[in-house]
């Protein structure tokens, strides 16, 4: 089963995203923060990351940078309320895509199958 690690600092977004990915036949791996989304990384070598930007202990920036360097091939999904700012900024190594929080839980979802099923093909 393919999985997703999901890091949020906020209990009720977690929650939700990560029932409407495990409602699409996914495993979900969930953290609090950034630094625990790294050490899940390290124990479970999920097959995307789902990183929110702002998160207490290590935001979500410096955890790309972190699981990028540990899983280099790892494709990162950042989902954010501050997706404007980003925009014309580097985002770290190993970054795919950036979702704002206000659009649409169905364009994030359709974005993490789509992500799976083209590792899936390159393996």
């Amino acid at each position: 089963m393919k999985s997703v690690l999901l890091a949020d600092d906020n209990a009720f977004i977690l929650e939700t995203i990560a029932a409407r990915i495990r409602d699409s036949g996914i495993g979900v791996i969930t953290a609090s923060n950034g630094q625990e989304a790294t050490d899940q990384a390290k124990l479970v070598s999920p097959d995307l990351a789902i990183l929110d930007v702002s998160m207490p202990v290590m935001n979500g920036l410096d955890a790309a940078t972190r699981l990028h360097e540990i899983l280099p091939r790892l494709p990162i999904i950042l989902f954010t309320s501050f997706a404007d700012a980003l925009k014309g900024r580097a985002t770290p190594p190993g970054v795919i895509a950036v979702f704002d929080k206000s659009s649409r839980f169905t364009d994030l979802i359709s974005a993490v199958e789509e992500c799976l099923r083209s590792r899936e093909k390159t393996g």
